[in-house]
């Protein structure tokens, strides 16, 4: 039986790619007034010690919807240190709100 995701809590220590990559959007895009408050809303649900699951796939989702309105071209600006923190949290997002893309994507034996 499947634990009911309003119920389950994640630790915000747990989220820190997710926040590290949320910080790289935050101060190398190009976003407006609205993405701005994606990113607001985000830091204070990371403030806590724990979120609802379905909180924490809410903060994912919502960096995935930043990258893209950072358009095309906005990975080729960072450097390799921060594209990597963008990539740690690109993937920790996939597996929150796809489940554990780690085991999905292994090569099959």
């Amino acid at each position: 039986m499947q634990q009911d995701p309003y119920q389950v809590r994640v630790s915000t220590d747990r989220l820190g790619p997710l926040e590290r990559a949320l910080d790289v959007v935050d101060r190398h895009a190009e976003l407006n007034h609205r993405y701005r408050k994606l990113i607001h809303d985000s830091r204070e649900m990371l403030a806590a010690s724990d979120v609802r699951l379905t909180q924490a796939r809410g903060m994912a989702k919502k960096l995935m919807v930043l990258v893209r309105a950072a358009g095309e071209g906005f990975r080729e600006t960072l450097s390799p240190e921060q594209r990597a923190e963008l990539d740690a949290g690109l993937t920790q997002a996939d597996d929150l709100v796809y489940g554990d893309t780690s085991e999905r994507d292994a090569p099959k034996q």
